[in-house]
C-alpha cells in the first residue's frame, strides 16, 4: 500500500495533539493512515456527504448513523446473513403469545463512556427520552404503552398493539441507548461533541458538516485486540475523483458512491478490493393516481410496460442493480421472486393504452426527482423516448428534494407531479416500512405518494402489523399478497433494487456491508492485516 510520507507525518502530529475524551474542536484535520503510530492505528472513511446532521442519538435521522453506530449501541442488532436478530446490549428476550409484552434481559458489566453502568433503568430512561422528544425516527416506538423496570437487569415493554420489539430495538435510528447521566441534556450538548454511549468508540473531535474523529473507548465491554483501529476519521469528500485519489494513495481505507468512470478505474488496482453489495434500497416511481389519466388502471399498466427496465440495469447501472420484484428487496422476508414483473414491451403498452380509452393527443406527463441523480436522469431520457412512441410527452424536472416532496404534498392533485421517482429503505429489518408508509391510506400526505386509498389493502396492512410479532409466516403471506395487488393495479413503477460498490484497501479486513445499516462501517469489527 503506497504512502506519502509528508501526509503520514501530518496525521501523526494531528492525532498525537488531540485531547482525549468527547470534545468539540472546529479545526480541520488532515487525512488518515492505517499505519501503526506507537499504540495508535488510524482508519479513514472517505464519505461522500456530511458525516452527520445531528449528533443527538434521539434526533438524528440522516447520515449520522455512520457515526452513531460506532459510538452508541442498541439492545439488538440485525444479522442480514442469517436473517435474524442477535443480542447486543440485551443478552436475551421473550414475548407473550400475542406479542404485546416483551421482556429483555440486559447485559451486565457494561460501562458507558462517562463511567455509568448499563442497567434496566438506563435503558428505560434512554428510550423514554427518544419517545418523549418525538423527533427523528421516534415513531418506531409508537406501539409502546409503557416501559417497566422489573429488576436491575430486566426490562419490560407493554404494548398498545402487537409489534416486533426485537426488530425495532435493532433499528438503524432512534434505538440507541444513552447514559442515564446524559438523558437530561439537550441536543446542543451532543452537538458540541459530547457523547455518552456504550460503543467501542468515543467522539474525539468534530468539524460540523465536514469531519468526525473517533478514539477507542478503553473500557469497551467486548475488549480490544492489538490489530484493531484505535482511531477513526470519517470525513466528507464530496467528489468521486477525490475519494478515488485518497484510496489510490493509501490515505483512505474505505469509501463508496463512486462515478462509473472512477469505479472502473478502481477495479483495476491490485491493492484495492471492490465489494458490490446488495442493499435494501430500491428505486420506485410513484403514479399520481388522484389525477387523470393516472387514475385509470389500464393507463398505468401501459406506462409500466413502457419503462426501459433492462437498459436501465445493464447500461445505466452497468449491472449494479436488479429489477425489483414488487416492493420488498431481496434479503428481507416478504421478498418473493414468483411475483410478476413488468417488462419493457411497447406492444403491450399500446394494447393497454387502447384498452384505457385515454386520448394521448397533446398529453403531457411530468416526472420529478432529486437534482443531480445521474441514473434517474439517464433512465428518464430513455423513458421519454418510449413514451413518445405512445404519443405521450414526458417533461423531466430535476428539483431539490424539498421541492419534490412539497410538490407531492399539494392538496390539489392537479398541482402534483404525475410521476415521482425516489428511493426507499427501511428504518429496521422489516417489510412493514414499505407497506405502512407507501401503501396504507393517509389522512395527511407523507410518503403514500401514489395516494392509494384502498380499504382492502388497509385491512391487509393492519393484519401484517398484527401478525409480524406473532406469526411471521402469516405476515409474510400477507406481504406477498399486498405486493401482488399493487403490481396488478400498477400503483408504482418497480424500477430496481440498488447495490452499493464499496472500495476497500486490501489491508483493511473484517468489513461486511449490512443492508440493515445503510453506509455504516462497524469499525470495531475491522482490523489491519499486512
Amino acid at each position: 500500500m503506497k504512502k506519502r510520507s509528508l501526509m503520514f507525518f501530518l496525521v501523526l502530529v494531528m492525532v498525537l495533539s488531540l485531547l482525549s475524551g468527547c470534545k468539540s474542536n472546529n479545526t480541520n484535520t488532515q487525512t488518515g493512515s492505517s499505519e501503526r503510530t506507537g499504540d495508535r492505528r488510524i482508519a479513514y472513511y472517505a464519505f461522500n456527504s456530511e458525516p452527520y446532521i445531528d449528533l443527538d442519538p434521539s434526533v438524528e435521522y440522516s447520515n449520522g448513523l455512520i457515526v452513531l453506530h460506532n459510538v452508541y449501541e442498541t439492545l439488538t442488532r440485525y444479522d442480514h446473513k442469517e436473517e435474524i436478530v442477535k443480542p447486543l446490549l440485551a443478552e436475551s428476550w421473550t414475548s407473550n403469545d400475542d406479542g404485546t409484552k416483551w421482556t429483555f434481559h440486559i447485559r451486565e458489566g457494561v460501562k458507558f463512556h462517562d463511567g455509568a453502568d448499563l442497567d434496566a433503568e438506563a435503558v428505560k430512561k434512554s428510550i423514554d427520552r427518544t419517545i418523549e422528544m418525538k423527533m427523528g425516527a421516534s415513531f418506531i416506538w409508537d406501539s409502546v404503552e409503557s416501559i417497566n423496570v422489573v429488576d436491575k437487569y430486566t426490562i419490560e415493554f407493554v404494548l398498545k398493539y402487537p409489534a416486533p420489539i426485537d426488530l425495532i430495538a435493532s433499528s438503524s435510528y432512534a434505538a440507541f441507548i444513552i447514559s442515564p447521566n446524559a438523558v437530561e441534556n439537550d441536543s446542543q450538548w451532543f452537538n458540541d461533541g459530547n457523547c455518552a454511549g456504550t460503543g467501542p468508540y468515543k467522539i474525539q473531535k468534530i468539524t460540523k458538516g465536514e469531519e468526525v474523529i473517533l478514539e477507542k473507548f478503553d473500557d469497551y465491554w467486548q475488549g480490544w485486540k492489538d490489530n484493531q483501529y484505535t482511531n477513526v476519521i470519517i470525513k466528507k469528500v464530496a467528489e468521486s475523483s477525490a475519494r478515488r485519489q485518497l484510496l489510490e494513495t493509501g490515505e483512505a481505507q474505505i469509501a463508496a458512491a463512486f462515478s462509473v468512470t472512477d469505479l472502473q478505474a478502481l477495479r483495476e488496482k491490485n491493492d484495492l478490493e471492490v465489494v458490490d453489495a446488495a442493499t435494501w434500497r430500491n428505486v420506485i416511481g410513484f403514479f399520481n393516481t388522484e389525477k387523470e389519466p393516472l387514475n385509470n388502471v389500464d393507463f398505468r399498466r401501459a406506462l409500466a410496460y413502457a419503462f426501459p427496465y433492462d437498459e436501465t440495469i445493464t447500461e445505466i447501472k452497468e449491472g449494479l442493480a436488479v429489477q425489483s420484484y414488487g416492493l420488498i428487496p431481496k434479503g428481507l422476508w416478504g421478498h418473493d421472486e414468483s411475483l410478476p414483473q413488468y417488462e419493457c414491451d411497447l406492444d403491450k403498452a399500446k394494447e393497454y393504452l387502447e384498452k384505457s380509452g385515454v386520448d394521448t393527443n397533446g398529453l403531457k406527463l411530468e416526472m420529478t426527482f432529486t437534482a443531480g441523480t445521474e441514473a434517474y436522469r439517464n433512465f428518464a431520457q430513455l423513458y421519454k423516448i418510449n413514451l413518445q412512441k405512445l404519443g405521450i410527452e414526458l417533461e423531466i424536472r430535476e428539483m431539490s428534494w424539498d421541492n419534490v416532496w412539497e410538490k407531492s404534498k399539494n392538496t390539489n392533485p392537479e398541482d402534483r407531479q404525475d410521476i415521482l421517482v425516489m428511493n426507499w429503505w427501511p428504518d429496521y429489518a422489516s417489510p412493514l416500512s414499505w407497506v405502512q408508509s407507501l401503501v396504507q391510506s393517509e389522512e395527511s400526505i407523507l410518503f403514500n405518494l401514489s395516494y392509494i386509498k384502498d380499504d382492502n389493502l388497509d385491512k391487509m396492512v393492519a393484519d401484517v402489523e398484527r401478525y409480524t410479532a406473532t406469526d411471521r409466516d402469516k405476515a409474510q403471506e400477507l406481504i406477498i399478497d399486498i405486493q401482488r395487488e399493487v403490481i396488478d393495479k400498477a400503483y408504482f413503477l418497480h424500477i430496481y433494487d440498488d447495490m452499493t460498490s464499496w472500495v476497500i484497501d486490501k489491508n483493511f479486513k473484517g468489513f461486511e456491508s449490512n443492508p440493515a445499516y445503510e453506509y455504516v462501517v462497524f469499525f470495531y469489527d475491522t482490523y489491519f492485516e499486512e
